[in-house]
């Protein structure tokens, strides 16, 4: 989806010119045109386009802002993204450039943020960009170092010393608690009467295992959360800013990895396309990030059955409030068929 009902777009845009104007060093007279929304934006956050003029000169930027209604999340943490992205870029990981928060709710209805504009490329969504895009007209070896560039991004993410910083609302486990119950609790909160009686049976099966089956330990990091190539900048094959931190918390980060190759396979595999080629398969992957980070895998399948439970369930909460459960949820939903063979999979190691 692109526009949002946010209010008055007139009285949105006055407002931030004069904070633009404010928060940017010899900035007074600085001017800023009509505000627009991206072809391509997601559920769980309202993004704008800011084009301005400052001394004759085009500039651009990107506000985010809180939805009015968000149906996915419970809790939007828009100054711990912000928080986010200044503690990824500090230690070298790309995010955009930040120019400030605004707590206050009075200037456009919400806080909000904003960021410089990043010229590069993103994977779209809709359709995945398996179906065709720029990312399917690259060759083979070109993917490839795309997917290892992206990696070694996700892979600096884990391999912040995240004890150095204070992030006291960044979600976690309380102690003595599964490293993921807090992960566990959101989306088990999220599969309500509703979306429980439209899903398929297998991703209530899977839900209650991956519950009753939580690793108690392993690597505590930060993990970016909706870690997925869709949610990155890419310039010359490269990922030149991470976005999209809503769904961060402090867990093992073999979550993040698992997500990352698991929206990839679905968007592609499970609408019916062949995965692209030069992309690593499951084994390689967590390979390529153990050498990275150092970090054990021992509890990469359990991750794998709990991505794909959490991504039918998103799905399905996408799908009911869009009206289209009835053609595209239960057991027609594209993530819902992979659970029951990785349900199927993981209890034969004998863990559950």
């Amino acid at each position: 989806m692109a526009e949002r009902d946010i209010g008055d777009l007139e009285a949105i845009r006055q407002s931030l010119e004069a904070w633009l104007a404010a928060a940017l060093p010899n900035a007074d007279n600085l001017q800023l045109g009509e505000l627009t929304f991206p072809k391509e934006s997601g559920e769980s956050s309202v993004t704008l386009f800011l084009d301005a003029r400052l001394d004759d000169r085009p500039q651009r930027y990107v506000c985010r802002m809180k939805p009015l209604q968000n149906a996915l999340f419970a809790e939007y943490d828009l100054l711990l993204q912000y928080q986010l992205m200044q503690l990824a870029g500090d230690n070298g990981v790309p995010v955009p450039g930040l120019v400030g928060y605004e707590p206050d709710t009075s200037l456009v209805g919400c806080d909000f943020y904003v960021m410089h504009f990043t010229e590069g490329l993103i994977p779209i969504d809709n359709p995945p960009y398996a179906f065709g895009s720029w990312v399917t007209e690259l060759s083979e070896e070109q993917r490839s170092t795309m997917w290892r560039n992206g990696l070694e991004a996700l892979a600096a993410i884990h391999n912040i010393d995240v004890s150095a910083h204070e992030l006291a609302t960044l979600p976690r486990s309380q102690p003595g608690e599964s490293i993921l119950q807090h992960e566990l609790d959101k989306f088990d909160a999220m599969l309500d009467e509703q979306v429980a009686a439209s899903i398929a049976p297998a991703v209530i099966e899977g839900l209650e295992c991956v519950k009753a089956n939580a690793p108690r330990s392993g690597p505590l990091r930060l993990c970016w959360g909706d870690s997925r190539v869709g949610n990155v900048i890419w310039r010359d094959l490269q990922p030149v800013a991470i976005i999209d931190w809503e769904m961060a918390s402090l867990c093992n980060p073999l979550m993040d990895v698992s997500w990352w190759y698991w929206v990839d396979y679905v968007n592609s595999v499970g609408l019916g396309v062949e995965r692209l080629s030069g992309l690593p398969d499951r084994d390689e992957l967590y390979q390529q990030w153990q050498s990275l980070t150092g970090l054990p895998t021992d509890d990469s399948l359990y991750y794998d059955l709990f991505n794909v439970v959490r991504f039918a369930i998103i799905l399905e909460k996408k799908f009911l409030e869009a009206g289209l459960a009835d053609d595209m949820g239960g057991e027609k939903s594209f993530a819902s068929a992979f659970v029951a063979p990785l349900l199927a999979q993981y209890r034969s190691t004998g863990a559950a």
